[in-house]
């Protein structure tokens, strides 16, 4: 079994600096979080929910309803995507006039083509570095710190520094309390990589 690498919690001196760590996390990690969503092509404002379906009979959510560059797009897909833009207004694909069928077709086609011309245009270094990014964003997302979790390292920290006479004069928590909780996200994102890790140095 590899040796096990310990991590030296956070220092006083994070706390009174700028936090680069810190900083470098929250935009790599959180824009995708606080990003609204962006106007899309389909116009779904006029759909008359009393009409009846275009297709006399709703098929089947296997039915491919389009092939964009090879690659299948279902129906259930697009039901899935519709009751979602429509926030479960329209859950059918099928119940959509056909003008609207086409530019939700569209839509959905825009990420696979936006995979076909990233696979052919980025670089095998810049494939990793969007493989990273999106797994710590997805990671960031599950992790839960509290406030309280976040003051009582604060707390221990502070008592550190006195106990240790610091000269430093400590920041009150609430100026400090989210790069904090950044941090103490970060932490648990490296344990977890960490975790039962094999390292061998030649």
């Amino acid at each position: 079994m590899g040796r096990k690498i310990v991590f030296v919690g956070l220092s006083l001196s994070l706390l009174v600096s700028s936090v680069s760590a810190a900083d470098a996390l929250k935009s790599s990690l959180t824009n995708i979080m606080n990003t609204k969503e962006e106007p899309t092509m389909v116009d779904l404002g006029n759909i008359n929910l009393n009409t009846k379906p275009k297709v006399k009979k709703s098929r089947s959510g296997k039915t491919v309803l389009a092939t964009v560059n090879g690659n299948k797009v279902l129906k259930k897909d697009a039901d899935t995507y519709l009751s979602q833009r429509t926030q479960g207004k329209v859950t059918n694909f099928d119940n959509l006039p056909a003008d609207q069928r086409t530019r939700l077709i569209q839509e959905l086609s825009l990420p696979i083509l936006a995979l076909d011309a990233a696979k052919k245009e980025l670089s095998d270094k810049e494939k990793e570095a969007v493989f990273t990014r999106t797994w710590m964003q997805k990671e960031a997302r599950n992790i839960k710190v509290s406030d309280d979790d976040a003051l009582g390292v604060y707390n221990q920290l502070k008592k550190q520094a006195e106990d240790t006479n610091a000269t430093e004069p400590i920041p009150p928590f609430e100026k400090i309390k989210d790069r904090l909780k950044l941090q103490m996200m970060e932490k648990m994102m490296i344990g977890k990589l960490m975790k039962d890790v094999e390292i061998k140095v030649y």
